[in-house]
């Protein structure tokens, strides 16, 4: 069983914490709360770039959610890609669990991280 893991001390649990909301914003007809989903994943993807480094498990995360979120509104009106975003940053904000670094760890650049 998976525990609930808020930790409102972390500047990365409030980055995933107002995608989801703006997300949730977005998917139901504001369009423009996308533009901020889009905007705070890239804020991130610079964020981790800096502190952590480019090849960063954690920076790929955020590389790889912002093309996503771009990827998504580019696909509009058809929204499946949000909802499925919507369902990964879920997981994240309540569980710390993310897909996207689960799938990155098996990239063969990666096979040295701990």
């Amino acid at each position: 069983m998976m525990e609930i893991k808020i930790d409102f001390k972390s500047p990365d649990w409030w980055y995933w914490f107002v995608t989801l909301i703006s997300m949730i914003i977005g998917l139901t007809g504001r369009v423009e709360a996308f533009y901020i989903v889009i905007l705070i994943s890239i804020i991130q993807f610079i964020h981790f770039t800096i502190s952590d480094g480019f090849m960063a498990l954690d920076t790929q995360v955020r590389l790889v959610y912002a093309v996503f979120t771009i990827l998504a509104f580019m696909l509009l009106p058809n929204l499946i890609l949000y909802w499925v975003l919507l369902v990964g940053t879920f997981m994240v904000v309540l569980f710390d669990r993310c897909m996207i670094a689960r799938a990155l760890m098996l990239m063969p650049w990666n096979k040295n991280l701990k």
